[in-house]
């Protein structure tokens, strides 16, 4: 039998239970993220309402896999729509390379306020990422949101830095690196794939382990953990 989807109330309210939990993570990207939603009550207002409409969509789903599968969705967005200041800020690109890399990706726009609005849309993107793995890992207890889905965000890091790197530097001694960029989005796709269809992906799943454990690129993954089953 399916179970239905989890109700817009639910979703909201663990996802305000989220927000404030991060405040006391022993991760301090987390608690910084959290203080500055929490401590603005404009982009607090911005950041709740959006959120709000997207565990609506959620819970418009009708079904509990339909509902997964909208979450990963969701979540794989969120990965996008924070990549940018995430960039700046965890590269450290200042200067005038990153007035190149914002104008780029914001035309049209003073880099002042193109930068200002930039953070609050990382801020809001990265609460809600945060919120969508609770969902995932505690919630409706989807391994993908252990692994793959953050092996994912780290190649899309890995390639958005390298995307923006062929931006601001055309000359021929970056080719080889602009030709890594096909590789790194086949990669992405192929994560895609294993995310939103894990049973068929199992055997690429399992071969991708194997090649990050070989490389020490894995580390030991937390175990979900189960829950009382609390009703929706």
């Amino acid at each position: 039998m399916l179970r239905h989807a989890i109700s817009h109330a639910k979703l909201m309210r663990e996802s305000n239970d989220c927000v404030r939990a991060a405040l006391r993570s022993s991760d301090m990207r987390e608690q910084l993220i959290a203080q500055r939603i929490l401590e603005n009550p404009s982009i607090w207002t911005q950041w709740e309402q959006e959120h709000s409409s997207l565990m609506r969509q959620l819970a418009n789903c009708g079904v509990r896999p339909a509902q997964v599968a909208a979450l990963k969705h969701a979540t794989l967005r969120l990965v996008h729509g924070k990549a940018l200041f995430e960039h700046l800020r965890s590269d450290g690109i200042r200067g005038s390379e990153r007035t190149l890399v914002m104008a780029h990706f914001r035309p049209g726009r003073s880099y002042d306020n193109a930068v200002v609005s930039e953070h609050n849309v990382y801020l809001k993107k990265s609460c809600s990422y945060l919120c969508a793995q609770h969902l995932g890992i505690e919630v409706v207890q989807d391994p993908a949101f252990i692994d793959p889905i953050p092996r994912y965000e780290e190649l899309y890091a890995e390639y958005f830095a390298m995307y923006c790197g062929s931006v601001v530097q055309a000359d021929e001694a970056d080719s080889e690196q602009r030709a890594l960029l096909p590789l790194l989005k086949r990669q992405l796709s192929e994560y895609r794939w294993a995310i939103l269809d894990p049973r068929r992906a199992q055997p690429f799943l399992r071969r991708e382990s194997k090649l990050r454990l070989a490389s020490g690129d894995t580390q030991r993954l937390p175990a979900v953990k189960s829950r009382p089953a609390r009703h929706s």
